[in-house]
């Protein structure tokens, strides 16, 4: 690949090079016998742009790009024939020839379609189409005769002379004084034209995809999670942060982000149950076609057989904390101390407030000022992903509990948000202040727990414990026996054992969450994938 997009670079500069030069006068006189004048301007004219699309295209060509690989293919394939109309340049022409006997031998490693776009990738092919027409006017100016022009270029000039066209405010200074001089002044106007257009395309086409056809595909994504939504992390499915693959029918979607190189897909596929094998197995071949590897995170255990069948292995990361609460009771030598210190902040006048949506300004800004102090916490910090962060549009929208002291400042809060497990319900954000009294989440979470029993929901999702290791009854396999002891070894679960001993005051029960991978030897380029899809980054 590095040899493919090298050549095809060094084609296209020689592309650009060969229009700034004379024809040497012996193929000119030639060149006159076959072809008339106006060939052999348009002739140049059309190796110039073949020059800029090779130089643009070789990015894409390293990266495997099924459709690069054609144009630049059929942009070879003209090179020929417009090197030797524009100045029998046979040199050129063997060139072009070579690139082209180069690529089609390795037609098959360029398999990769279409990314969605971005505006990283649009903002370097900006880059790359200005440095393009800039480097053509700075080399032409510097290399052509004193008497096209009357002026000897110095590089200085080269490049002020430049910068003047391609800010299209022009140069009353520069007179042409030769047919060719007239040429290369079109020439610079032409690739100047077609750099600024290409890179609006290039800038363009992710923010039309964002704010058009990315909405549409959320509110496609957003009405299946409502009709065949599962579990509670299914809310999460249709969020902003998210890219969306969806099969033929367009009634099953997969969630994903890429990092990495590879595409995190957030739980299962979303849609009828006679449709996730093919989801699973179609989203597979559009990740080979990309070039991303895959995996699927925070899977429940129900369709791990057809993962199996389509050649996935599994990693358990994790259970979700379930609390039954038609059974729920301040009972029990813990939940009796619980019980007190509930009783003890009543007292003091904590109270527990549930706000609904829309919640209004005063409530977001004592929540915001909660989450603020929660973040000054070591170790605190926000993620996406499989969760939500702190957000006032996001927060606005959803139920929210909040511990209030006697003074009416909020302690701690908690967000309800939709689970679309049935008799469900779950929380998203849970934070207090860094000087909130100890135990005030426990007296909020019992506050909640008994008000959504009362409501009739009949269980209560947590959470998930992140690596919490394996139940007695519980079968794993090797290489999750072996990530989980050298995640231990190296001190990676500390605040992770705590979470799960926290979150065993209350569970039930647990429901074990697993990553989908293909190969042992990529976890670790999952877990840096995941890292880089989860983090909020300034």
């Amino acid at each position: 690949m590095w040899l493919a997009s090298a050549i095809t670079m060094a084609s296209g500069l020689v592309n650009l090079y060969s229009v700034i030069t004379p024809t040497l006068p012996q193929r000119a006189a030639l060149l006159g016998k076959i072809f008339s004048i106006e060939v052999v301007h348009f002739s140049r004219f059309l190796t110039l742009l073949i020059g800029f699309a090779l130089v643009t295209s070789s990015v894409n060509l390293y990266k495997r790009k099924k459709r690069a690989y054609q144009a630049v293919l059929l942009l070879a394939a003209a090179s020929i024939i417009f090197h030797l109309a524009k100045g029998l340049d046979y040199e050129e022409a063997a060139m072009s020839l070579a690139l082209a006997a180069i690529l089609l031998p390795a037609r098959k490693e360029f398999s990769v379609l279409s990314s969605t776009p971005d505006l990283r990738s649009g903002l370097l092919r900006l880059a790359i189409a200005v440095g393009v027409a800039f480097a053509y006017g700075v080399a032409g100016f510097w290399f052509l005769d004193p008497r096209e022009f009357g002026i000897n270029f110095t590089i200085g000039d080269s490049i002020r002379r430049t910068l003047h066209f391609l800010t299209l405010t022009g140069d009353p200074q520069i007179v042409p004084l030769t047919r060719y001089a007239h040429w290369f002044l079109r020439s610079l106007n032409t690739i100047t034209g077609v750099a600024l257009a290409y890179a609006v395309i290039a800038v363009f086409r992710p923010v039309v995809y964002r704010y058009r056809t990315l909405p549409h595909e959320r509110r496609h994504a957003e009405a299946l999670v409502k009709k065949y939504g599962r579990t509670a992390t299914d809310f999460f499915k249709y969020w902003p942060d998210k890219s969306f693959y969806f099969t033929p029918s367009g009634e099953c979607f997969l969630a994903y982000r890429v990092g990495g190189g590879y595409a995190l897909v957030l739980g299962d596929p979303v849609g009828p149950e006679s449709e996730i094998e093919a989801a699973i197995r179609g989203f597979g071949e559009f990740c080979r076609q990309n070039d991303w590897g895959v995996a699927f995170h925070h899977v429940p255990a129900e369709f791990l057989p057809l993962y199996r069948k389509a050649g996935y292995r599994r990693l358990k990361v994790g259970d979700e904390a379930i609390v039954d609460l038609p059974s729920f009771r301040m009972e029990g030598r813990q939940l009796r101390k619980i019980q007190s210190k509930v009783n003890q902040f009543e007292k003091q006048g904590i109270r527990l407030v549930r706000y609904a949506p829309p919640l209004g300004e005063e409530c977001l800004a004592q929540a915001a000022e909660v989450s603020e102090s929660w973040l000054q916490i070591p170790g605190r910090r926000e993620r996406t992903f499989t969760l939500g962060s702190f957000d006032p549009g996001y927060l606005r929208a959803t139920p929210l509990y909040a511990a209030l002291d006697a003074n009416g400042a909020m302690l701690a809060f908690v967000n309800e948000i939709p689970s679309y497990y049935p008799g469900e319900a779950t929380l998203d954000l849970m934070r207090h202040g860094k000087d909130a009294p100890p135990g005030i989440m426990d007296y909020l979470f019992v506050k909640v727990f008994l008000a959504k029993k009362a409501e009739g929901a009949q269980r209560f999702n947590m959470g998930m414990a992140p690596m919490s290791g394996f139940q007695e009854t519980e079968e794993s396999t090797i290489e999750e026996r072996a990530v989980h002891y050298f995640a231990q070894r190296l001190h990676f679960l500390f605040s992770y054992q705590g979470l799960r001993f926290y979150k065993a005051k209350f569970a039930t029960r647990w429901e074990p969450q697993y990553l989908v991978y293909r190969q042992v030897l990529q976890l670790p380029r999952i877990a840096n994938a995941l890292s880089e899809v989860s983090e909020i980054r300034d």
